[in-house]
C-alpha cells in the first residue's frame, strides 16, 4: 500500500496569504516543505480521501495521475476539504471523458451537504437520482459511524470526528489486506466511545494520521482541530493499546501556523514523542 499526502495544510493553507507572523514570513522565505496546500491524500493510485480544492494543483505538482481515481472518501463538507467543480466537471455536457467511476462515500449528513452544493451551482439535478449519477458516472454512499463496508478493493469504517457535528464527520479506517491506514483529520480529541470501538475491532495500523493545526505545547479546541500536546498523547495511546504495529508510524497533517515551526524544527521536535510530521508530495510505502 502507497500513501501520498496530496496537502497538509489547514483550512487556509500555510503560509497564510495575508499573514506577516515569523511562522509564515519563514515558510515563504524557506519554501520547500513549508508550503501547504489543504488536506487531502490519495491511497495507491485509485483510492482518494476528500476531494478538495487543491487536488488539481497538487496532482500536477507531484507527476500524480487522478484518472484512476476510482473511489473518494469525503470526511465532511468544509470548503477545505471539498470542491464540487471536481464533481460537476465529470458531466457530459463538460466534454469530459471519463475512465473510471466514482464511489462517492461520505455520511448522509455530509452527502446532503454536498447535494445542496451541486443542486445549487448547476442544474444537473440530484446526486441522489440515479439519471443524475449515470451523467456524472458515479455512486454516492452513505456510511454510518463504525460501520465498515467494501469500497473497491479496500475495507473502510468510519469513525465519527470531534469536528463539524453538524455534518457528523467522519474520521476514515483503511484496510486493505494486510495493510490498515487510520486518516484522523479534522478533528479534536477522539471521544471515548471511539477508543472503545477502536479497541474492540482490534486493527493494528501500519500508519495513523492525525490532525496537527496547533503547534508546539498548544491546546486543542473542542469541536475543532488537535494541538500538539493530543497529538502526542493520542500517539502514546495509538501505541500502548496496541493499535498501532511494531513497525507502524504515526504522522500529522493539517499544520496551521499557530505555535507550529519551520518544517524541519517542527518535524524534529514531533521525532522526540514518537511522530512525524507530514509535508505535501510525502509519499509512504507500507510494506511491513
Amino acid at each position: 500500500m502507497q500513501v501520498t499526502f496530496l496537502g497538509t495544510g489547514a483550512a487556509p493553507s500555510m503560509p497564510i496569504p495575508f499573514c506577516t507572523c515569523r511562522v509564515c514570513m519563514n515558510a515563504r522565505r524557506v519554501g520547500g516543505k513549508n508550503l501547504r496546500r489543504r488536506s487531502s491524500i490519495i491511497i495507491n493510485a485509485d483510492l482518494l480521501v476528500d476531494i478538495g480544492p487543491d487536488l488539481a494543483t497538487a496532482s500536477y505538482e507531484h507527476n500524480l495521475f487522478l484518472a484512476n481515481i476510482s473511489v473518494c472518501l469525503q470526511t465532511h463538507a468544509h470548503e477545505d476539504h471539498l470542491d464540487v467543480e471536481f464533481i460537476i466537471s465529470r458531466h457530459t455536457e463538460y466534454g469530459t471523458e471519463v475512465a473510471n467511476g466514482l464511489l462517492f462515500v461520505g455520511s448522509g449528513e455530509t452527502l446532503r451537504v454536498v447535494d445542496e452544493i451541486v443542486r445549487r451551482r448547476c442544474e444537473y439535478g440530484s446526486i441522489f437520482d440515479p439519471n443524475t449519477q449515470a451523467a456524472l458516472k458515479m455512486n454516492v454512499l452513505t456510511v454510518a459511524p463504525y460501520e465498515t463496508c467494501t469500497v473497491g478493493n479496500y475495507r473502510a469504517t468510519g469513525y465519527p470526528a470531534n469536528h463539524a457535528t453538524d455534518q457528523a464527520s467522519l474520521l476514515y479506517s483503511i484496510e486493505q489486506g494486510d495493510r490498515a491506514v487510520f486518516y484522523g483529520t479534522d478533528t479534536s480529541v477522539l471521544s471515548e466511545e471511539v477508543w472503545e470501538h477502536l479497541l474492540s475491532y482490534r486493527t493494528r495500523y501500519d500508519l495513523i494520521i492525525l490532525d496537527h493545526t496547533y503547534g508546539i505545547g498548544l491546546e486543542s479546541r473542542p469541536e475543532d482541530h488537535l494541538g500538539s500536546r493530543d497529538v502526542i498523547a493520542h500517539a502514546d495511546r495509538f501505541r500502548e493499546s496496541g493499535l498501532l504495529k511494531d513497525t507502524g508510524i504515526v504522522y500529522a497533517t493539517h499544520i496551521s501556523h499557530e505555535g507550529n515551526a519551520e518544517h524541519d524544527e517542527l518535524d524534529k521536535n514531533a521525532g522526540k514523542y514518537g511522530y512525524r510530521v507530514a509535508f505535501d508530495g510525502l509519499r509512504l510505502v507500507l510494506d511491513g
